[in-house]
């Protein structure tokens, strides 16, 4: 029985077209509510990030799985469960900052900062990137992001062999401790509130997302996804401009 739905948000939940989420969406999550189905947003982003997208914060969702599971909040943005790097992996990754040949990016849970100043950069939703340039704090660092190409992946991976790559765009890549994805964040999530860790639907469109899709009961690709995402995915909805997730929840019977 499915008793949560979780959401990308980059073209999955909010179209980058339009600039907002579609109404066939706000619908269909305000539907799945009404049946006590949990819908909570799974992203990469940070929360800082999202600030940007106040339409998010008045759909009434009742979570957020941020920075690819690093961090799971509850409705009112209070932290249920965490993963910050620790020894080794920490080490690895602060090893990388310091040295400042890689442009790269260390996210705390209230900050975002850079190892070095960079030429302005656009992500791969065409969204303009900015990013204070700063010194390693010493709190806890959730996520980094570092901007390499496909081509220079494997080099750097050698490096850092306690943590995990998550590619977002040809350009970035995450960088989270090894083992860790959204389905982590999700699992957590999911037994913070005395669900079964499979009990879910999963929408998404980006590599980040392909895990998820994969363990989730039934996971969704949308049809703007990249080609890999469509082939792990349970069922190719129509894009995030074509009432994608209605369409979605109402094939499977959810609303």
């Amino acid at each position: 029985m499915i008793q949560a739905a979780f959401f990308d948000f980059d073209q999955t939940l909010f179209s980058h077209n339009s600039m907002s989420i579609p109404e066939s969406t706000i619908r269909a999550i305000h539907m799945l509510q009404d049946k006590g189905i949990l819908c909570v947003l799974a992203t990469g982003r940070h929360m800082l990030e999202l600030e940007a997208f106040p339409q998010v914060f008045t759909l009434g969702l009742d979570g957020f799985v941020t920075i690819d599971g690093q961090l799971g909040l509850d409705k009112n943005r209070n932290i249920i469960c965490s993963n910050a790097f620790e020894g080794k992996a920490l080490e690895e990754l602060l090893a990388l900052f310091e040295k400042k040949d890689i442009a790269t990016i260390l996210v705390e849970e209230s900050s975002m900062y850079l190892n070095r100043k960079k030429h302005t950069e656009w992500n791969d939703n065409g969204l303009l990137l900015k990013h204070p340039v700063g010194e390693y704090s010493g709190k806890p660092i959730y996520l980094a992001v570092a901007y390499i190409g496909q081509e220079d992946e494997e080099k750097l991976s050698e490096s850092l062999p306690s943590c995990s790559f998550v590619r977002w765009s040809p350009e970035g890549v995450d960088i989270v401790p090894k083992g860790r994805d959204k389905v982590s964040g999700i699992h957590e999530f999911l037994s913070h509130y005395g669900m079964d860790t499979d009990s879910y639907i999963a929408f998404g469109d980006g590599y980040n997302d392909m895990n998820m899709i994969q363990d989730a009961q039934i996971g969704v690709a949308m049809a703007n996804a990249k080609e890999e995402v469509k082939l792990c995915a349970d069922y190719v909805t129509s894009s995030v401009d074509e009432d994608g997730i209605y369409n979605a929840l109402v094939h499977f019977n959810l609303i």
